[in-house]
Parts: structure tokens; C-alpha cells; sequence
């Protein structure tokens, strides 16, 4: 089963998304949650299902781990950007703007 943790859920709504480890978004229904209801940072595992659109979405998601109970909601910190990723970046917005002239 895949993991991932939770980017932000919204209870009154009953829906929310998850982010996995790899780095995808996935839309989570909290009919598919078993347990308690979702909180932002928790890590959760799930199966991936796709939809007639071509989205994927979250099923069958379980909690591994809590977060904090003051985690801010939608507010899961990301590790920050290594330096090739970064002089990628530059890289691309150089090539860009070369392309606009």
C-alpha cells in the first residue's frame, strides 16, 4: 500500500487531499477514511484508484501516524529545495525568457 500524508482535510465537507511520498496529489473522500477523521500532517496509507476522468484518488485510507494536534491546518512543512533544483529553475526561467524575445 502506498504512503503519503495529509496536505489538508476539511471535516465539514468531508474531503480533503493527500499528498504521497512520491510527491502526487491525490483527492481523499472521508467516506474512504477509516477511524477518526483526517488532520493535516498525519501520515496515512491508502490505495490509489483511478476514475473514468483519468484522476487519481485515495481509498481505503488509514492512519499511521497522528500530527501534533497544533499542526495548522494545511501547513505541512516540505523539505526545501536542493541547489541543482534550484539552478534548474533558473535554468528553465533563462531559457524562457530568451524564447519571449
Amino acid at each position: 500500500m502506498p504512503h503519503g500524508h495529509v496536505k489538508v482535510f476539511h471535516p465539514d465537507k468531508n474531503y480533503g487531499f493527500v499528498i504521497t511520498d512520491g510527491g502526487e496529489e491525490l483527492y481523499v473522500s472521508g467516506d474512504e477514511v477509516s477511524g477518526d477523521t483526517l488532520r493535516s500532517g498525519d501520515h496515512v496509507e491508502f490505495e490509489v484508484e483511478q476514475s473514468e476522468r483519468g484522476r487519481s484518488s485515495a481509498r481505503q485510507v488509514r492512519v499511521v501516524k497522528q500530527a501534533p494536534a497544533d499542526n495548522p491546518v494545511g501547513r505541512t512543512m516540505a523539505a526545501p529545495p536542493t541547489w541543482e533544483e534550484l539552478e534548474e529553475r533558473e535554468r528553465q526561467r533563462r531559457m524562457a525568457r530568451r524564447r519571449r524575445r
